[in-house]
């Protein structure tokens, strides 16, 4: 078991400050550059099993999230050329192997959630995901915020990863034409979705285990 922070917009200075404590702390970490001349961290720290097993029905961790984690850097490519991966992305849906100019945040959402093992909506709409799987009152780490843009049937979707203050931080794609972690206002959700009943990735592992463990910086 491991604990997971996610460190986002820092300077260089303070990547290596990040870096260094993480070291001393006998943690892991991957640092990925933003494109924006700053970085994020994701560090993994030892923590202890705990003592007793967690009920089987709070058991459900988002096998996507390891999957969305590890697209983070992704990014259009200028000029004529495509970034291969986000036409991956577009091709999981009815769109098929669309450019990087196409929008893809809900290709990259269906990215994840497919690749995880579960179904998604096969589409490249963000709206697509309003009626996907079950609703959450709550804002659930790792689960699916749809936002509102505009007039529908615009939207931008992606995976929540926290709260800061009256504003929301999203794992997603497409966010100024990325995979990166990014601030939204929280009264622009309009859908918060979990998967399906029963819908458990074949890597799905402890949700509360990862809900304790995962804190944002």
């Amino acid at each position: 078991m491991s604990l997971i922070r996610v460190y986002t917009n820092l300077t260089p200075s303070h990547a290596s400050r990040i870096i260094g404590q993480i070291r001393i702390d006998n943690g892991t970490f991957e640092q990925i550059d933003q494109g924006d001349g700053n970085f994020t961290i994701i560090a993994r720290f030892p923590v202890p099993e705990p003592a007793a097993e967690i009920p089987e029905r709070d058991a459900k961790e988002f096998g996507w999230m390891k999957i969305a984690m590890g697209e983070l850097g992704q990014k259009e490519v200028v000029g004529g050329a495509d970034n291969p991966r986000i036409v991956q992305y577009h091709a999981t849906t009815s769109l098929g192997p669309k450019p990087d100019s196409v929008p893809w945040c809900s290709s990259f959402v269906n990215f994840c959630v497919e690749k995880s093992g579960i179904s998604g909506t096969d589409s490249a709409a963000a709206r697509s995901w309003m009626e996907w799987g079950r609703a959450t009152r709550s804002l659930v780490p790792g689960c699916i915020v749809v936002l509102k843009r505009g007039e529908p049937p615009k939207g931008h979707v992606g995976f929540f990863i926290g709260k800061e203050g009256n504003r929301i931080r999203l794992l997603g794609g497409n966010q100024n034409d990325a995979v990166n972690i990014a601030s939204f206002d929280a009264d622009r959700v309009i859908a918060k979705r979990l998967p399906p009943s029963g819908a458990v990735s074949a890597v799905a592992s402890d949700l509360n285990r990862w809900l304790a463990a995962l804190a944002v910086a």
